[in-house]
């Protein structure tokens, strides 16, 4: 099992990072530093990917009877995952408006 919570780890901490990156984007956004954002959502991006690539590395684990009953660990980190994914969409869509709003001024 401490190979599972190494995993879920990995999870949390990448989800993490790329939901603090997100509300970085919109932050900068807000004021006006829209490269900045858009490099705040790129690592965010760059941070989902590696969460869900290990992500897919617990399906295939369950898929093969490895993991067993789910732990809190593993329950804690999709929900990690899944609210850094709802921020980084919600994350990039501000940013987009931030955007149009410089634009029409």
């Amino acid at each position: 099992m401490e190979e599972l919570e190494l995993i879920c780890l990995q999870i949390i901490s990448n989800a993490g990072e790329a939901r603090s990156q997100c509300m970085e984007a919109m932050k900068a956004a807000r004021e006006g530093r829209r490269s900045e954002a858009n490099a705040f959502i790129k690592e965010a991006e760059e941070r989902m990917k590696a969460a869900h690539d290990v992500h897919t590395k617990l399906i295939t684990m369950d898929a093969g009877g490895e993991l067993g009953a789910a732990r809190l660990i593993l329950v804690h980190s999709e929900d990690i995952m899944m609210g850094a994914e709802i921020t980084k969409d919600v994350a990039k869509e501000v940013v987009c408006v931030y955007e149009k709003i410089g634009e029409m001024k």
